[in-house]
């Protein structure tokens, strides 16, 4: 079983050069709907936003399997040297969304041609990049329901990996991703005469450092956290101490647990900082996206369904403290999520970066890795 190379480019290629940002995806999304359409499937559309899903029915006592595309682009320039640039200024696919969806195209095309005896679905989702992420309405809009999904997949390209490789790990396999805010409230004053002030930028500092001691202090050793301030804001000339600093974070980590335990220390450590330096603050916490789990038995799959694939099989030995909204599948159906490497000398720039590309030869052992899963999955008995 082979796929045509250049046919997954060309979609691939359409794809870069007309991104289109989370909750825009309209023309993306007709897009696809017309592929899907020439294969003969009968496509379902404008699901939660401009979402997609086509369905091959298959024998009601056999399992349903699914497969599922993100199709977003990022509000990124892209400036990379490729001759299928970006044709919308300030927004590129910079995380391999486009290669996703022509996997996915793929997958779907040779199901079509030699389908199992179950049902496959294929989910094209938007506004990945976006939180609260668009899988969360896409399972609310009923897509793993009428049949039910007994497993779902998907991949991501990663530049880490060569192509040919398909990399696998079992279980936790990324991290969640909530976002906090805190605001630090004092007394402004004259930089020349701090002692007349609550300086918010010394306490702000402050609980910056502290809030890493959590990760050496408080939390297990092996236990993988990240607590990372991403900005911070406060102040407008070099002699004003500003009466508010504003900061934002995230918090990665792999159970809901150790996420709990996360705030709490956050909590304890912002307001025993600001006490001790007279100031006032306000705390809050926003849910993002879960932890991915991949389940053993999917992913087993996956690694066979690879082979199937020509690839070489990349056993991975660590998680991932990224996020992706496709852990959202996995908390209602079991879950298999690998990762297609796509990386080279050329395709060096990591994903979300304004150069990042990918190297092309890598989309058909991802989409044959998607076929033969879903496949293997679709064939069996309920």
């Amino acid at each position: 079983m082979n796929i045509d190379q250049q046919i997954l480019i060309n979609w691939r290629r359409y794809l870069h050069m007309h991104p289109e940002v989370s909750g825009e995806e309209k023309d993306t999304a007709d897009y696809i709907a017309g592929i899907l359409r020439s294969f003969g499937y009968t496509v379902k559309e404008r699901i939660a936003g401009y979402g997609v899903m086509a369905v091959l029915p298959g024998d009601s006592k056999k399992k349903c399997a699914a497969v599922r595309a993100d199709i977003d682009a990022l509000p990124i320039l892209e400036e990379s040297e490729c001759p299928y640039q970006s044709l919308s200024p300030g927004k590129m696919h910079a995380c391999g969304h486009d290669a996703h969806v022509a996997m996915a195209l793929g997958a779907a095309k040779l199901m079509s041609e030699n389908p199992p005896a179950g049902t496959v679905k294929f989910i094209f989702q938007p506004c990945e990049e976006k939180p609260p992420g668009g899988a969360k309405f896409m399972i609310e809009a009923g897509v793993l329901k009428n049949p039910d999904v007994d497993g779902i997949f998907g991949t991501h390209v990663v530049p880490d990996l060569l192509p040919g490789q398909i990399g696998i790990h079992d279980g936790a396999t990324m991290s969640l991703d909530d976002t906090f805010s805190i605001a630090i409230t004092g007394k402004g004053g004259h930089g020349a005469q701090p002692h007349k002030a609550v300086d918010n930028i010394v306490v702000a500092s402050q609980v910056i450092i502290a809030l890493q001691n959590i990760r050496s202090r408080r939390i297990d050793t092996f236990d993988p956290l990240v607590i990372t301030i991403g900005s911070m804001h406060g102040g407008s000339r070099h002699n004003i101490i500003p009466d508010r600093v504003d900061m934002n974070g995230t918090i990665r980590c792999f159970s809901d647990e150790i996420d709990m335990n996360v705030r709490q220390c956050i909590e304890e450590t912002v307001r025993g900082i600001c006490s001790a330096y007279g100031a006032s603050y306000e705390l809050k916490f926003h849910d993002g996206y879960p932890p991915l789990i991949n389940d053993p038995k999917l992913d087993m799959t996956v690694a066979d369904a690879a082979t199937k694939a020509g690839a070489e099989v990349v056993i991975m030995n660590r998680p991932r403290m990224t996020a992706e909204d496709f852990a959202f599948y996995g908390k209602s159906v079991p879950a298999a999520f690998f990762f297609t490497g796509a990386g080279s000398e050329r395709c060096r720039y990591p994903l979300h970066n304004s150069r990042f590309d990918l190297e092309e030869s890598a989309m058909p052992y991802g989409s044959l890795t998607l076929y033969h899963a879903a496949f293997a999955l679709a064939s069996q008995d309920k």
